[in-house]
């Protein structure tokens, strides 16, 4: 687990869900079964929310991620439609 890069990674309805942060880049990310759907750049350190809009079927889903202080990674929250996604740490 790193300072300068972090990404946690879950799933929502069979699709897969990550989000990364790069301390070097001064941005976060937000991938959809391995397409990227919304990036972001920030001035403070790594925190923020971003949205973005994903598809499942036929119909449009709306992807809320934060990442806010807890920890040395800090914490990511990311929910689809209103549904919280449990995320895992993986770098």
């Amino acid at each position: 687990m790193g300072l300068l890069k972090t990404r946690w990674e879950g799933s929502h309805d069979s699709h897969a869900i990550a989000v990364e942060r790069n301390e070097v880049g001064r941005g976060f990310r937000i991938d959809w079964d391995g397409n990227e759907i919304a990036r972001r750049r920030w001035t403070w350190i790594g925190l923020g929310e971003l949205h973005a809009t994903a598809e499942i079927g036929d119909r449009h889903a709306d992807v809320l991620v934060k990442i806010e202080w807890g920890g040395i990674n800090g914490k990511c929250t990311v929910t689809v439609d209103g549904n919280d996604v449990p995320m895992t740490l993986v770098k």
